[in-house]
């Protein structure tokens, strides 16, 4: 998939709201190629062809050129219709377009306009922390100090001094954090049983010589994603979550946390909520899920939407341990949320999980809608090509339960062909296996006599066994071959 089809694919409801009113603030013509094609990538996802496209586009002209011509002047506006639409609300995009304000005066010689802009950009900079442009900023202000006489530039050399002291800093910063990454990774290998707060402690003794960097939120912050990191990436559930709920604790006493990075502290309980239910610890789980929920609420609600998938899921995958009816009753109560429901994300989420929890309470037909509501749902195109393979395997399952033959055996050969790029990769291996296990079932109702199906469900389990179930293999294949063979 090229550069353009990737950014229209990534665009959600509101954006492509907003582009169709960017794209028709100059001309009402009915004969847009822009939009034309526009929305041929967008209905096509995967499937768009582009000779295709061309051929609908412009019929009868042989040269390409007015198409390529066309696809970089698509890009272009959607790429200026984002940034209309976001700058405003991201700081950093905010500071850098005020920085472009800067320059474009300071190029007129417009230089108290110029001032002026450098200093909002200044304002914004500052509250993100970014010393990399306050640097550039700074560099320019002391330039326009020199030409009007109501700034004195010693100020502003004074400020990039402290600066690229905070810059100097924070090389030395990146050192600290590189050295914990690979502490951290040599310590899964030693016998030495160090707590991973002591191991820190020692890392950063040996490598900060400055008091304020060590107690700085910047530091800490920059080693609670690498420690996270590399625990999650080791599996390592208990001391992430021992780390996890240490850390925070301690930045809530030391104040750290603000409006700012407020990000970060919602990051941090919805990491601290997940590793508690790997940890089945559900009651604790959902105690922090409160939290978070809590903590959304703040500064005017500015990053619920961004973090409220992450609070239901927490929801859902607890209550799934706990209680599937309450899982199934949150799950239906988005359904009627038109606001969450028609986003694609939430949409995969909702119909997803609901067909797996239906599933697992045995009520096949409701398992089997909510999958059908995912495949007719908007978003379900442009899902990760593997999640629609687990549903195809799951309605295969679904459909052979209600001893649907005629349907299962039109899917199995429907799925086979939809996805016989993915299945001849050589990592596709379960799948595979799983769908060959499926042919015999459909073909041969004596299968459990078969040496084929015994020798394929024996390889089925020896892979299924290396993998983590609940990330894996949504419908629990594995537990359902062992049914069908009797191993149960």
């Amino acid at each position: 998939m090229d550069v353009l089809n990737q950014m229209i694919m990534l665009m959600d409801r509101k954006e492509v709201k907003n582009f169709k009113i960017y794209m028709g603030r100059v001309t009402a013509n009915e004969d847009r190629k822009d939009l034309k094609l526009f929305d041929l990538i967008r209905k096509s996802a995967d499937k768009y062809n582009e000779d295709k496209a061309f051929e609908k586009l412009y019929q009868n002209e042989d040269d390409k050129n007015a198409f390529y011509r066309l696809k970089n002047r698509l890009m272009e506006d959607i790429n200026k219709s984002i940034f209309l639409q976001e700058f405003q609300s991201d700081n950093a995009m905010l500071s850098f377009y005020l920085s472009a304000l800067g320059h474009y005066y300071f190029s007129k010689t417009e230089y108290k306009l110029a001032f002026y802009h450098y200093k909002k950009a200044e304002k914004k900079a500052q509250e993100m922390e970014d010393y990399g442009l306050l640097d550039i900023i700074y560099a320019r202000l002391i330039r326009i100090s020199q030409e009007i006489f109501t700034s004195n530039p010693e100020d502003y050399i004074r400020k990039r001094r402290e600066n690229r002291n905070l810059l100097n800093k924070l090389s030395e910063l990146d050192d600290v954090l590189e050295a914990v990454e690979y502490r951290m990774k040599l310590s899964q290998n030693l016998s030495a049983n160090k707590s991973i707060n002591e191991l820190l402690k020692i890392t950063i003794d040996d490598y900060v010589n400055s008091e304020e960097l060590k107690v700085s939120s910047r530091l800490q912050f920059g080693i609670y994603k690498v420690v996270s990191r590399v625990l999650l990436q080791n599996n390592d559930f208990p001391k992430l979550e021992e780390y996890l709920v240490h850390a925070y604790s301690e930045f809530e006493d030391r104040e750290f946390f603000h409006k700012n990075n407020h990000d970060t502290k919602l990051e941090m309980l919805s990491w601290i909520a997940n590793s508690l239910f790997k940890n089945k610890k559900y009651q604790a789980s959902l105690d922090y899920a409160a939290l978070l929920k809590t903590e959304m609420e703040r500064f005017d609600k500015m990053l619920n939407d961004r973090f409220e998938l992450f609070y239901y899921n927490i929801l859902v995958i607890n209550f799934s341990a706990l209680n599937s009816t309450k899982a199934i009753e949150i799950l239906l109560s988005l359904t009627e949320k038109d606001k969450i429901v028609k986003q694609p994300i939430y949409g995969g989420f909702i119909y997803s999980n609901l067909a797996v929890l239906y599933y697992q309470r045995k009520e096949y037909k409701k398992a089997l809608k909510y999958i059908n509501e995912l495949i007719h749902f908007e978003g379900y195109r442009t899902m990760d090509t593997m999640v629609k393979l687990k549903l195809a395997l799951g309605e295969l399952i679904i459909r052979y339960e209600l001893n649907e033959k005629e349907i299962l055996e039109y899917r199995y050969k429907q799925i086979i062909k939809d996805f016989s790029e993915t299945l001849i990769q050589p990592e596709i291996l379960w799948e595979k296996l799983f769908l060959d296990i499926m042919h015999l079932m459909i073909s041969d109702q004596h299968f459990k006599r078969s040496i084929s199906f015994k020798s394929l469900v024996q390889s089925f389990l020896e892979k299924a066994a290396t993998l983590d179930g609940t990330d894996e293999m949504l419908f629990m294949y594995d537990t359902w071959v062992k049914e069908k063979a009797n191993l149960l």
